[in-house]
């Protein structure tokens, strides 16, 4: 099937005229997991909702750790297709997954310092010839394929995984990814196939905000399994990343002050005989009333470290 316009008259229209389209993105249109070689291969499916055939459409792609509300760093772009009323399209790209030095031991290091190690990362340079304007010189040359960015992310690189700075690295990348298409942005925040230790207390960390910023957050937890017992924790000014059971956890109605970003710890206590469970961490801005989701998909039989146990 030919997913493209040939000839002259090819043009990439404005976000607002995508929108005539209803080009939309859902949440769990936006899936990503770890390939060979450490790199992160994104799907993302782009659906016409619309009554109009679109335009080829931008949409950007960025990424971020594993958080809510947390500043966003370049990644990559990408070009929808046209696509007719009710057709869907899967986008793909590969894009490279950092490795960075471990900062130490889990058990020692300071929740501030790990804030401040993954709030202002190095940003990723553009490669000269990648991207959009690649892409689009590929539609205009008449290529038949297709879309693909695998040989246009260039050196593009994700924002770094908190359990690579703690030095207990993961087999799959967990963090945020947000897509742009037309006016609309649609994120997913998810730790996929993270192991958990049945009968123990497991703990895994997200961050909350950013630097510079003073607001406050409320968070729920939802879809815990009944024989599941969680909570949340700020150790964002403690001396250890470590909860004790004498910690009073974050209550669900409670406004957590910030005055930057916040370190939340997820501590889940599986029952012996769990299977894999998924949980979802409702954080609620105030300054703006949104609500982002931070999914955790935990899992006793998945492989690597996974999460610190106690």
């Amino acid at each position: 099937m030919t997913v493209m316009e040939k000839g002259p008259e090819l043009k990439v229209r404005s976000g607002y005229e995508a929108e005539l389209a209803e080009l939309r993105v859902e949440r769990t249109d936006i899936l990503f997991h770890d390939v060979a070689g450490d790199r992160v291969r994104i799907d993302v499916t782009v659906h016409n909702a619309g009554v109009h055939r679109s335009p080829p459409t931008p949409l950007r792609l960025e990424s971020a750790p594993l958080g809510a509300f947390v500043p966003w760093r370049p990644l990559t772009r990408l070009l929808v297709p046209p696509l007719e009323p009710g057709e869907s399209r899967e986008l793909t790209t590969e894009v490279k997954r950092p490795r960075p030095a471990p900062l130490g031991d889990f058990n020692r290091i300071l929740p501030k310092r790990l804030l401040t190690a993954v709030s202002s990362p190095d940003s990723p340079s553009w490669q000269p010839g990648t991207g959009f304007l690649a892409m689009l010189d590929l539609f205009r040359r008449g290529r038949t394929t297709r879309p693909s960015a695998r040989d246009l992310a260039g050196r593009a690189s994700l924002a770094p995984d908190l359990s690579d700075l703690l030095g207990r690295g993961q087999p799959y990348w967990a963090g945020n990814i947000n897509v742009f298409i037309g006016i609309h942005s649609v994120e997913r925040h998810l730790a996929r196939a993270l192991r958990v230790y049945p009968g123990r207390v497991n703990l895994a960390m997200f961050m909350v905000g950013g630097p510079g910023r003073r607001d406050a957050y409320t968070f729920e937890l939802e879809r815990l399994a009944p024989d599941w017992k969680a909570g949340l924790y700020d150790i964002t000014n403690r001396r250890s990343l470590l909860v004790n059971p004498s910690d009073v956890p974050i209550e669900a109605t409670q406004w957590v002050e910030s005055n930057g970003g916040l370190m939340v710890m997820l501590a889940t206590h599986p029952p012996v005989d769990c299977q894999t469970g998924n949980l979802e961490a409702h954080v609620t801005r105030r300054s703006c009333r949104k609500t982002a989701i931070v999914e955790f998909n935990l899992d006793p039989s998945a492989q690597g470290t996974g999460c610190y146990f106690v």
